[in-house]
């Protein structure tokens, strides 16, 4: 008598205890640092020294919640991105100091003060980035909903803002859209002064303009992000000419997602193959081939040079001089939020932060 194939038998459905279980393992790991050993590790594969595992979906999406409801990520503007480790996390400890002064915030089981409040722990990602799990949801809420803050540090005012955590994949799907909507102008120095009047003349109304400077205390010139109607994305231009008094023609560029960008030194308006940073390698290596050569013939060991070493760079790489003008980058964005990155060519890319995550 044949037999029927039988499907599998359907895995057991998850139980409201199943989740507090699991709930009470992310919060013993995150809270007190235990990881849980029996937990299911999931599905590994590959070989030799790398393995990989496939999670068990059910399981991460509780720990994904968990975190949601107890993680903030704190953004650290301008300056306050160059403060060291120790006075970062310091500041996350004035916040929390602050929320249990207050006294007029209540937890489930009674009100937060200094005798059942439990410090959260801090995780610096990045210089700008840091990630904060309170130990207490009520405490992650408040900072969320408080948004932005500032802080005075001698005769220095600092900005802070609170978001949400996120996880990768959701912060590299909000980028995505971010990157539908933003866009960076090459501009030359003396085409600077003019350049939000234009812009807002030739593509829309400018909300916001974000700071010139990371750092007050070093003024410098960096990449500027404007934040633009949405309205006005179908105005955007690819190039702004500007004609000055003396007949210079300056020209500024507008990179968008569709812009050729090279994907090794993030830089736009060219593609990996034509990056300098590829023609420099290829000149060291070079360079090391020849002096791989020269070590097989004899080598002369007098105390004569080569003509023309008087003075020469000792560091063996030529000295070029500088140029008439000095670019940087500024992006124009739908709500986003960016850090530029300083230098003779601003256009060698952007660091994008995360505004809801690492």
């Amino acid at each position: 008598m044949d037999r029927e194939a039988r499907s599998p038998p359907a895995a057991p459905a998850e139980t409201e205890e199943d989740n507090e279980r699991l709930r009470e393992l992310a919060r013993r790991c995150y809270e007190d640092g235990i990881m849980p050993a029996s937990i299911d590790p999931g599905e590994m594969s590959g070989e030799g020294r790398e393995v990989r595992f496939k999670v068990n979906r059910h399981i991460d999406q509780v720990k994904i919640t968990w975190l949601k409801e107890h993680t903030v990520t704190i953004i650290f503007r301008e300056g306050a991105r160059f403060l060291s480790r120790k006075v970062k996390e310091d500041i996350m400890r004035a916040f929390e100091d602050e929320r249990v002064a207050d006294g007029s915030l209540r937890v489930a089981d009674g009100s937060l003060d200094s005798a059942n409040f439990r410090r959260g722990r801090v995780k610096v990602e990045s210089p700008n980035v840091v990630s904060y799990v309170a130990k207490s949801e009520a405490v992650a809420n408040w900072m969320i909903l408080k948004g932005r803050d500032e802080i005075t540090i001698g005769s220095t005012q600092y900005v802070f803002e609170f978001k949400p955590w996120l996880t990768k994949a959701q912060l590299r799907a909000q980028r995505q859209e971010e990157d539908k909507s933003t866009f960076w102008v090459v501009v030359p120095l003396d085409a600077f002064f003019y350049l939000e009047a234009q812009v807002a003349q030739a593509i829309g109304p400018v909300i916001r303009v974000h700071p010139a400077e990371q750092d007050r205390l070093k003024p410098a010139i960096i990449n500027i992000k404007f934040e633009i109607d949405p309205a006005a994305r179908a105005n955007m231009r690819d190039k702004i000419w500007v004609d000055t008094c003396e007949g210079d023609a300056l020209e500024v560029k507008l990179a968008s997602a569709e812009t050729p960008r090279c994907r090794r030194c993030r830089a736009f308006f060219h593609t990996e193959a034509e990056c300098r940073r590829n023609r420099q390698q290829n000149q060291g290596a070079t360079a090391h081939q020849g002096q791989s050569e020269a070590t097989s013939r004899p080598q002369y060991q007098g105390i004569l040079r080569p003509v023309g070493s008087q003075g020469a760079n000792p560091y063996g790489a030529a000295v070029q001089g500088g140029g008439t003008s000095v670019s940087f980058g500024v992006g124009l964005n739908q709500g986003g939020e960016g850090v530029g990155t300083s230098g003779r060519e601003a256009s060698q890319g952007r660091q994008q932060i995360p505004t809801g995550g690492t």
